[in-house]
């Protein structure tokens, strides 16, 4: 059975749909390209100052809620005071209106979609969404619950904090009403994707059994990334020659993100550079914490980006890319665009989670501080294994992450959801 030409709404809960800037905002793009192949695409989104965009390959027209967000005196009360009203939590108090519904079926109306693509937090416009008799598949890039937990805990380490009374209520509404919310979504949803079978396997364990799943894993297009792997793409100029870069990708207003920075700027980087004088740390992304600037003031050693127009001139600066983390949930894009970037990786295992990798073959897996500094040694001791590496990375991304094996994947799990 050959899937039908499809007309397709996605509905992005918060964020700007494009550029893509972070792991969940690169997941809604993956969505959006591979749906274009099936057919035309209209876009709702929920942003706190939306704008007029021009989003490659999406009609203006196709665009909705771009109007200045409206709330009323009560939406008001309860976006200040969301812990009072049941169902709301943190991260989901600014995504929903009455002004903002009214787009939604204004959307519904002009688009007639023929199935709806959901970012996974659109939790409030759910009843809304049912109304229509339309098929509606929840994607996501993480389990939200845990990431709501891993949230928290990150929080209270990059900061050094002990909870407050307030502060411990708080972390427990969130996450048993964004546990609460979840449920919801993965119950009501005709399809459930995940970007990993970790994932799915997580999910089975929090909310029970539930046979709505397909396995839409999170990747990329391949082709953007040949000039940065192939050695034809110029580092950036501020960074000059610098043979030993280690590269960290993220958003750091995400705790983990910031947690795992730290943790190269205070005991990663010191150890090597008692080693290799010459090394040098970059940190790659959006919302760098003032410890992070600080550090980088006194360090010439250490780089701190801030938010960057193009990413691929750094990923061509690093001769290593690694990835200390601790915490989070989904699978990390930066862990795959540096397999596309020909750069090999050293990660923990929460890194590479969700991936089918094998340590050794596609990366290395290290978990501790000195088997990490070990690990960066061997590869700049070693170029050939980092080569080696590099190359199998590469062959696994193009099997399974390409945005051209998962487009496979995609009509696979849409034509159970037209039969």
């Amino acid at each position: 059975m050959s899937l039908p030409r499809i007309r397709t709404l996605i509905f992005i809960a918060i964020g700007e749909p494009y550029p893509p800037t972070g792991g969940g905002t690169l997941r809604v793009w993956q969505d959006i390209n591979i749906m274009m192949r099936l057919g035309p695409v209209a876009l709702f989104y929920v942003l706190p100052s939306p704008r007029p965009q021009v989003i490659p390959g999406i009609e203006p027209q196709h665009h909705y809620n771009q109007v200045p967000p409206q709330f009323s005196a009560w939406e008001g009360l309860m976006q200040q005071y969301w812990w009072l009203y049941p169902g709301r939590s943190r991260r989901t108090r600014l995504r929903y209106s009455s002004a903002a519904a009214q787009e939604l079926r204004r959307a519904f109306a002009e688009f007639q979609p023929d199935v709806v693509i959901a970012d996974f937090r659109a939790y409030d416009f759910l009843p809304m969404l049912k109304e229509y008799n339309v098929p509606l598949v929840m994607s996501g890039s993480n389990v939200e619950v845990l990431i709501e937990r891993d949230f928290h805990d990150a929080k209270r380490l990059v900061k050094g904090l002990k909870y407050s009374l307030f502060d411990r209520i708080e972390c427990y509404l969130n996450i048993s009403r964004t546990k609460q919310a979840e449920a919801t979504v993965i119950h009501q949803a005709n399809q459930v994707w995940t970007c990993s079978n970790s994932d799915n396997h997580l999910l089975q364990q929090i909310y029970g059994p539930f046979s709505n799943t397909q396995m839409i894993p999170n990747g990329l297009k391949v082709s953007n990334y040949e000039k940065t792997r192939l050695g034809k793409c110029n580092s950036p100029r501020e960074l000059g020659n610098k043979g030993r870069t280690i590269l960290y990708a993220g958003t750091y207003i995400y705790p983990p993100n910031a947690w795992a920075a730290e943790l190269l700027i205070e005991q990663i980087y010191p150890q090597l550079r008692q080693i290799y004088p010459d090394c040098h740390l970059l940190l790659l992304g959006r919302n760098p914490t003032q410890k992070m600037l600080d550090t980088a003031q006194m360090d010439e050693g250490i780089t701190v980006t801030g938010a960057v127009d193009d990413v691929l001139p750094y990923f061509a600066a690093a001769s290593v890319m690694v990835v200390p983390l601790k915490h989070g949930s989904g699978t990390k894009l930066k862990v795959l665009e540096a397999f596309a970037s020909g750069c090999p990786v050293i990660t923990t295992a929460k890194g590479a989670e969700g991936f089918n990798v094998e340590d050794g073959k596609h990366f290395l897996l290290r978990e501790e501080v000195d088997e990490i500094v070990a690990g960066i040694c061997q590869l700049w001791a070693e170029p050939d294994l980092g080569k080696k590496l590099a190359q199998s990375a590469f062959e696994l991304l193009q099997a399974e992450y390409s945005w051209d094996a998962i487009e496979q994947t995609v009509r696979t799990a849409l034509q159970e959801v037209f039969c």
